[in-house]
């Protein structure tokens, strides 16, 4: 019988088991070590907050304490952990006395060495407290983090640099704004409610010379905000829109009787979802001279088109309950008739 230790093969195979054993127990052992360090790190954190939280609050509701622990560099994250989140859900001078506790325990030069050199977290963690204590010596490397590919990252730095200092924010974030599809509508509108004017004037001031592929972002953006752009504004891009997205989204910022007859002129558009628009328009400020529009639309070979013309009808002051079934019961149009049924139907089922 063949000694196996004689067999290199044998060999090689008892040392790869050998090895991977070794290595099953040192990731075991890491495993363990990362539990106990992150139990000892919760146990850390907890007596801190027990300490700071009634701190933070005090500093809230009353005066500043008038002394502080020490805060260890260690707990400097946990501190502006907690402070955050405290943050998040102030305004006014609440909010101003946080800050004032923040500076006083030198958080804001903290957080400019986490900006600089931290890990990611320390990083987003650093862009949420300098964004609340308003911090413009931090302005140039929060506009550098809002140009980088990390989404997270660079859309806290936008939202800090909006509360920092809102026009000059919007005119260097502008272009970001209308160019990174990252940044979500929803997003970037919660954190422009706070620059929602600055932002209404750049858009105004900057819509004619803008490249035409950033007007329906643009837009979208206007609508999420509900701001009302000048009538000779919304006539120019009206007038010249050459997308549907574009158009679709000017058309839902549309409002006032001075763009009734520009609004009109798209009843025909070969694009269902420009004649939808135009069907809610004519509804929210047409006049009887639309009434034989929208019965036009209700014709129309898309449902969306037909239900929106139907909607509007319905939603008219001068056009209730009684000139819809009238409408219907003269119609001829199968397709009209099923569609004001439904719509009858619909606001019969909605209690006065």
């Amino acid at each position: 019988m063949l000694n196996t230790f004689s067999d290199p093969y044998a060999a090689f195979a008892l040392r790869v088991g050998i090895a991977a054993i070794g290595l099953t127990l040192l990731l075991v052992l890491v495993i363990v070590f990362l539990r106990l360090w992150l139990r000892r790190n919760l146990r850390r954190e907890k007596a801190f907050i027990a300490v700071w939280r009634p701190l933070l609050l005090e500093a809230v509701s009353e005066a500043q304490p008038n002394s502080l622990p020490v805060l260890q560099a260690r707990d400097r994250l946990f501190f502006l952990k907690l402070w955050n989140y405290l943050q998040e859900s102030l305004r006014g001078s609440a909010s101003d006395r946080l800050n004032e506790l923040a500076r006083r325990l030198k958080c804001d030069v903290a957080a400019r060495g986490y900006l600089k050199k931290g890990r990611r977290a320390e990083r987003l963690l650093a862009i949420l407290t300098l964004g609340h204590l308003r911090d413009s010596a931090s302005w140039e490397e929060l506009a550098d983090q809002a140009t980088r590919p990390d989404s997270l990252a660079s859309i806290h730095a936008a939202r800090a640099m909006t509360r920092i200092d809102p026009l000059p924010a919007i005119d260097r974030l502008l272009p970001l704004l209308l160019a990174r599809d990252d940044w979500g509508i929803t997003q970037v509108a919660g954190f422009l409610a706070e620059a929602r004017p600055a932002f209404g004037l750049h858009l105004t001031k900057n819509i004619r010379t803008m490249n035409q592929r950033h007007w329906p972002r643009a837009l979208q953006l206007a609508d999420a905000l509900r701001l009302e752009l000048p009538p000779a504004t919304m006539q120019f891009i009206l007038g010249n829109s050459r997308s549907v997205e574009a158009l679709v989204a000017a058309l839902r910022l549309a409002s006032g009787l001075p763009l009734l007859p520009t609004v009109r002129r798209f009843l025909r558009h070969p694009d269902w979802r420009v004649r939808v628009e135009v069907a809610r328009c004519l509804g929210n400020f047409g006049d009887r001279g639309d009434l034989l529009l929208l019965q036009h639309l209700l014709e129309d070979k898309h449902w969306w088109v037909r239900y929106r013309a139907a909607q509007s009808l319905a939603s008219m002051p001068f056009f209730g309950p009684e000139e819809l079934r009238a409408l219907r019961a003269k119609t001829d149009d199968a397709l009209a008739r099923d569609m004001l049924d439904q719509v009858l139907a619909e606001r019969h089922a909605i209690p006065a």
